[in-house]
């Protein structure tokens, strides 16, 4: 039976995380914003295993009326109830309603969220992911809701691709402080992570840095909580004529990574969310291999660099730095992210409780008694949209993920028509170059060249003015149409559009008027 008790207008959210210390600072910090939000927050650190002892506890009356009950059902031949796990029996002990559970840890979840519904069939499980890097695990977990830091990273949860869970955005779960610290505030300060990385690589990356010019910058190393790699990097490291601090294992490393001019190595997840909140470059030192689906979001949009081999750090170091070639760029990049904080995590908590769980999927009513037709074995592939053109509101949320897509591509489309204009431009010389050698064998040649880039590149403009106007419909404050919806889909992977086209982002008033506010100020930074 659930618990319940005189409803109140205070929200009651259950948070769960794994018992021992210490406590994750990124739960802490969501149990900080829910609280600061008026939320009133239950802790729960939930053990590995059933508590010892359990079993020495001395029964009570209806322990026993229960046993005998099972007893008397087991004579004849009665089915009997399934025991109470432990996990439930930890959740009953929590007096009084829970509107909601939530988690920031899958393992716990996974273990909980199966139960929750025993004791609160009304609470909503949410899923709550505090950085880029959505834990794999989350797959198995049955939630009702997944917040994350941006749409794209849990747009391939199986729950969300199956439609039987809500995707909301918030976060990452990084202190919404901006204090930065430097070793010395007059020279860029290069942090460098081990979190990530083997015994193997530390001297490769110490030996590239050493050829980074180490003279013009600070190091800072950040202690990867391994004895046996943080022993090396101390060890290693005077041997390649590099000098530096590193934080101590109690420090909050946080405003270090604020202050840095670059965060390099193979950070982990937790210090990679700071840096991208704080706008701070980041270079991944790691093949393919060894790359989370975090860490390949981050690089596809641009907001981090990457040197797979040794022999590239030092160049992808030294563009990252102030002055480089790749840190405007990569800047922008990071700016069009725009990450949240603990609060706006915490925000999307509270609309996935107002919203309540989430209604069964409904599969689409099959016609019945319908005269058999060949039409009716076939689909149309192509043509028209079927869509209607009438004007739609799109939640504030769902415009701006689709106005980041729509940018991504239009960067990419950019790039591609810088390369065929320059291909473009080469083969033209090539052609005048044969013409005046008399070659007309060889101009007729490139004279083929010509034609074929000429309509890549106006095939090209063509895609770059749709996605202009695109981008400006999508900025602006007028309501769209299912057929912006459709083109602004045409030119996206078909996994992103399908997340988008299931998203239900409610927006309280005053975050409304935020994001139109930000949308304004990114509007008027991209147009001319």
């Amino acid at each position: 039976m659930e618990n319940t008790t005189a409803r109140t207008d205070t929200t009651r959210v259950l948070a769960i995380t794994a018992a021992g210390d210490p406590v994750p600072r990124s739960y802490a910090r969501l149990v900080g914003a829910l609280r600061d939000l008026g939320v009133e927050v239950i802790p729960l650190p939930m053990p590995s295993r059933a508590p010892e002892g359990t079993r020495e506890v001395i029964p009570s009356v209806a322990d026993l009326k229960r046993m005998a009950h099972t007893f008397v059902n087991t004579l004849r031949g009665e089915a009997g109830e399934a025991p109470e796990s432990w996990i439930v029996s930890q959740l009953r002990a929590i007096q009084g309603r829970v509107d909601a559970v939530i988690a920031t840890d899958a393992r716990v979840a996974l273990a909980v969220f199966p139960h929750a519904g025993d004791v609160w069939p009304s609470a909503v499980r949410i899923a709550v992911d505090g950085d880029y890097h959505l834990d794999a695990e989350w797959r198995d977990v049955p939630f009702d809701d997944l917040v994350v830091a941006h749409p794209a990273v849990g747009q391939d949860a199986t729950r969300i691709r199956e439609g039987r869970a809500r995707l909301r955005t918030g976060g990452p779960l990084v202190a919404k402080e901006t204090s930065r610290k430097q070793v010395d505030d007059t020279r860029p300060q290069l942090v460098v992570s081990f979190a990530r990385l083997d015994p193997g690589d530390v001297d490769p990356l110490l030996f590239q840095l050493s050829l980074a010019h180490p003279e013009r910058f600070d190091l800072l190393f950040l202690p990867s909580g391994r004895t046996g790699v943080d022993e090396l990097v101390r060890t290693r490291a005077g041997g390649y004529g590099l000098r530096g601090k590193r934080t101590k294992a109690a420090a909050d490393a946080e405003p270090w990574i604020r202050g840095a001019a670059a965060l390099i190595g193979h950070a982990a997840p937790d210090e990679v969310a700071v840096a991208v909140t704080a706008g701070v470059p980041v270079l991944f030192f790691a093949p393919d291999s060894r790359l989370s689906a975090g860490d390949a979001f981050l690089l596809e949009r641009g907001a981090a660099a990457r040197a797979e081999v040794p022999l590239t750090i030092a160049v992808a170091t030294e563009g990252l730095l102030p002055g480089g070639a790749d840190r405007e760029r990569t800047l922008q990049a990071l700016a069009a992210l725009e990450p949240g904080t603990s609060r706006t995590a915490a925000e999307a908590v509270l609309e996935a409780v107002a919203e309540g769980r989430p209604s069964a999927v409904v599969t689409p009513p099959t016609a019945t008694n319908a005269p058999a037709r060949d039409d009716d074995e076939l689909e149309d592939i192509g043509g028209a949209p079927t869509s209607t053109a009438a004007p739609i509101q799109m939640p504030v949320r769902l415009r701006r993920a689709y106005l980041s897509e729509i940018i991504l591509q239009q960067g990419q489309v950019q790039k591609q028509l810088t390369r065929a204009r320059a291909g473009l431009a080469t083969w033209q010389r090539r052609v005048t170059l044969a013409r005046t050698a008399s070659d007309r064998a060889l101009a007729d040649k490139a004279g083929q060249r010509v034609e074929g880039l000429a309509r890549v590149v106006e095939r090209l403009n063509d895609r770059e003015r749709e996605l202009a106007t695109l981008r400006d419909r999508f900025a602006g404050n007028q309501p769209l149409s299912d057929a912006d919806r459709a083109a602004a889909s045409h030119f996206m992977s078909a996994s992103t559009a399908a997340m988008l086209d299931r998203g239900d982002a409610p927006e309280s008033a005053f975050t409304r008027l935020e994001v139109e506010d930000q949308l304004a100020a990114l509007k008027r930074k991209m147009d001319p």
